[in-house]
C-alpha cells in the first residue's frame, strides 16, 4: 500500500503539482470545447444535395422538372467517363444520351456500367458516320421538353446547370441558349 502511494506521487515530484494540474485541466478544457463545437457541423441526414446526388432517380421521374443531356463525343474516351461522372451529380438531370462518333469503334459502356450504379441512366448510341449533326436526331430516349446539347470538352458546374435549368422552367416556350467559351 505505502508503494502505490509513493508511484502516485512521482509525477507530481518529477514534474511539479501545478504544472500536472495545469496540463490535465487544459487537456479536458480541450475536449470539453471540441466535443461542444461538434454539435455546430452539419448533420448528413439534413444535407438535401447529399441525398439528391445519392438517391436513385426513379423511372416514373416528372419529365417537367428533369432534362436531358446529349453530348457528341469523338476520340475522347477518358475525358468522356470523367465527364458523365460529374453530370451524376445534377439532380435535374433524367438521362444523359452520348452520341458516339467513333466509327467502327465499341462505345464504351461495359466500362461505364462496370463503375457501379449511377443514379442518372446513360444511353450510348453509335453512329455510322461521323456528323456534327448526328446530336439533332429524334432519339426515342428522349422523353423530356428540355434538353440540352454540350461537348465532350466542356464542363459545367452542376449549380449553373440547376440554375440555367430554374431559368427554362419560368419560360418553357422559349429557346433558351448560353455560349461559355471565349470568342476569338
Amino acid at each position: 500500500m505505502m508503494r502505490c502511494w509513493h508511484v502516485c506521487k512521482l509525477p507530481g515530484r518529477v514534474l511539479g503539482i501545478r504544472v500536472l494540474r495545469f496540463s490535465l485541466v487544459a487537456v479536458l478544457l480541450l475536449l470539453l470545447v471540441a466535443g461542444s463545437l461538434t454539435t455546430f457541423l452539419p448533420s448528413n441526414k439534413d444535407d438535401k444535395m447529399l441525398m439528391l446526388r445519392r438517391e436513385v432517380k426513379a423511372q416514373g421521374q416528372a419529365t417537367l422538372a428533369s432534362f436531358t443531356l446529349i453530348m457528341q463525343t469523338y476520340n475522347r474516351s477518358d475525358l468522356l467517363l470523367r465527364l458523365l461522372n460529374h453530370y451524376q451529380a445534377v439532380p435535374q438531370l433524367h438521362r444523359v444520351i452520348v452520341v458516339w462518333n467513333n466509327v467502327g469503334e465499341k462505345p464504351p459502356e461495359d466500362l461505364w456500367n462496370s463503375l457501379g450504379p449511377h443514379p442518372v441512366p446513360v444511353v450510348f448510341k453509335p453512329q455510322t458516320t461521323n456528323r456534327m449533326r448526328n446530336r439533332l436526331q429524334a432519339f426515342p430516349e428522349l422523353e423530356t421538353p428540355a434538353v440540352l446539347m454540350v461537348d465532350d470538352d466542356m464542363l459545367i458546374s452542376a449549380q449553373d446547370l440547376a440554375f440555367a435549368f430554374s431559368i427554362w422552367q419560368k419560360q418553357t416556350w422559349t429557346f433558351s441558349f448560353w455560349e461559355e467559351r471565349p470568342k476569338a
